[in-house]
């Protein structure tokens, strides 16, 4: 079901010596990482390359700084400013950009499963990742929590609820970072 993985524009092989060992990858980065890393830049069926570089980038862009960070930012926030989730408020314009675009990513990673690419389905839903981190930024909850508290509880709730969705959508691929 795979095709090979290249290391410099070779094939990997014990008898080459250039091999990369999974067991290591795994207790240095954890084996999600490694996964997703394998997932995201490996189409089903075909060759994929491998280099440390590239797994690095994508662990630190997609997981730590993306993902991570938007899961960070929330429930520090939420903490800082609740103390618990708080209930949402009144909808604006953002808000239901930010609905569509995650409610929105089932179906289009049904697709893309369908088709046997994962790839196209992990960056659906980093869609909705880089699309509530952009939520973020849009709607500044640091002035919000000055200005506007019912403003900002509306808008960390929906944080919360995309949080929720994305780690629903991680799971078959990423199964141990959701309940983290």
């Amino acid at each position: 079901g795979h095709g090979w993985l290249l290391l410099g524009g070779d094939k990997m092989s014990k008898s080459k010596g250039n091999i990369v060992g999974p067991k290591e990858l795994c207790a240095k980065f954890g084996v999600d990482a490694v996964r997703y890393f394998l997932l995201r830049e490996v189409p089903f069926g075909q060759d994929g390359t491998y280099t440390n570089r590239s797994l690095l980038t994508r662990i630190n862009t997609d997981l730590a700084n993306d993902l991570g960070n938007l899961i960070s930012r929330t429930a520090a926030m939420i903490a800082q400013y609740f103390g618990e989730l708080p209930a949402p408020g009144e909808e604006i314009a953002p808000d239901a950009d930010l609905k569509s675009v995650v409610t929105g990513v089932y179906a289009k990673v049904c697709k893309a499963m369908d088709a046997l690419d994962t790839p196209l389905a992990l960056g659906e839903i980093w869609k909705a990742v880089e699309r509530s981190n952009k939520y973020i930024d849009e709607t500044t909850p640091w002035i919000l929590a000055k200005e506007n508290r019912e403003r900002l509880a509306t808008v960390l709730y929906n944080l919360a609820e995309s949080i929720r969705i994305i780690a629903v959508l991680i799971k078959p691929y990423l199964p141990n970072t959701p309940e983290k």
